[in-house]
């Protein structure tokens, strides 16, 4: 005998809306990160001179030093800039999908979620360094992932 449930689980508002919300960011930064790796060749094309110009149009050293070590982080990541992409493009499909699950009430897309917002965090440091540029970044974007995930994890016993 077929037991067949006439009232199947339904969906939270808060979870329908933390879901929505995942697919436009993560799917905003799949979108951008497959630019990333079509346009990365371009990097090729820019003179370095340009941010050497840029330096010496500068004279007080507070703002010389921040802007020595702005350019240093933008060159890195302009040499890294499609591996950065690549990396981050999986990763935010991955979250993608987690989201997707969730939709579907299925406690496997939290992990797969949770799992990729936290990589997302340490990608920028794993191809520039950590210094205080990415940890800032990583400080302000740490707020939002916590912030999701536990909303996400107030769902987690209502999913399959």
């Amino acid at each position: 005998m077929e037991i067949v449930e006439t009232n199947p689980k339904q969906r939270p508002g808060l979870l329908t809306v933390l879901c929505i919300l995942t697919f436009i960011g993560s799917g905003f930064g799949v979108l951008n990160n497959i630019m990333g790796m079509i346009m990365s060749p371009i990097k090729n094309f820019l003179d370095p001179e340009i941010f050497e110009m840029a330096l010496e149009e500068v004279d007080e050293e507070p703002i010389r030093s921040f802007m020595e070590q702005a350019i240093e982080i933008g060159q890195k990541a302009l040499e890294n800039i499609f591996e950065i992409s690549l990396a981050q493009f999986l990763l935010y499909a991955a979250s993608l999908t987690g989201a997707i699950l969730m939709f579907q009430m299925k406690k496997a897309g939290f992990y797969i979620y949770t799992i990729a917002q936290v990589l997302l965090l340490f990608v920028p440091a794993i191809f520039v360094g950590f210094n205080l540029f990415v940890n800032m970044g990583i400080l302000f974007s740490s707020i939002f992932t916590i912030l999701f995930i536990a909303l996400y994890a107030v769902n987690l016993k209502k999913m399959n």
